[in-house]
């Protein structure tokens, strides 16, 4: 879902990709939650200009993960699925991406049942991104279901959030995907 209108002013198109680039600096130092007054002071525009380009925080948030949808994208396009390592591996690297701006993986929480959230766009992508490679793990024979895309963000998404807050080292982080992957990948009944 796009703010942007049809057509802006050379001007009001400046201040548009001036309050991006600041923003996606801000983001990425502060997380999710930084100050949506000090992205537009950092930028020299006022907070009306922000708000008239990005009505909410989600609809700039958004704009800045544009990059992060093709960063997901890539991921599950490049993920070997030749072994169960490979799997922990991909969701590894889904948790890492899902945490690549402090409190990312909480406002993808917030909004993963929200149709209307400008933040969809993004959480759909982590959506396709599992489907893909659950889907060639299961060609592969390394699982012997289909695996409910849904189930796996959020999962997923869980484990980047306590793996922020608690500030956990890699290998406590992988344990845990072990344990997803195993609850994942058993056979129902």
């Amino acid at each position: 879902m796009s703010t942007k209108p049809r057509e802006l002013r050379a001007d009001a198109r400046e201040n548009r990709l001036r309050i991006l680039a600041v923003a996606t600096d801000v983001i990425e130092q502060q997380g999710t939650m930084a100050s949506l007054n000090e992205i537009a002071k950092r930028a020299g525009v006022g907070p009306g200009t922000l708000y008239r380009h990005f009505p909410s925080r989600e609809a700039l948030l958004a704009e800045v993960l544009a990059t992060w949808v093709t960063r997901v994208e890539e991921a599950a396009q490049s993920a070997p699925v030749r072994t169960r390592d490979d799997l922990v591996d991909w969701l590894g690297r889904l948790a890492g991406i899902a945490s690549g701006y402090r409190g990312l993986a909480a406002s993808m929480a917030a909004s993963m049942e929200d149709e209307s959230s400008p933040l969809r766009h993004a959480h759909r992508a982590s959506l396709v991104a599992n489907t893909l490679v659950f889907e060639r793990a299961r060609e592969a024979g390394l699982i012997g279901h289909a695996v409910d895309s849904g189930t796996v963000a959020r999962l997923v998404t869980g484990v980047a959030m306590v793996a922020e807050q608690a500030k956990l080292p890699p290998e406590q982080v992988r344990d845990m995907l072990w344990v997803i992957l195993d609850g994942l990948t058993a056979r129902p009944g």
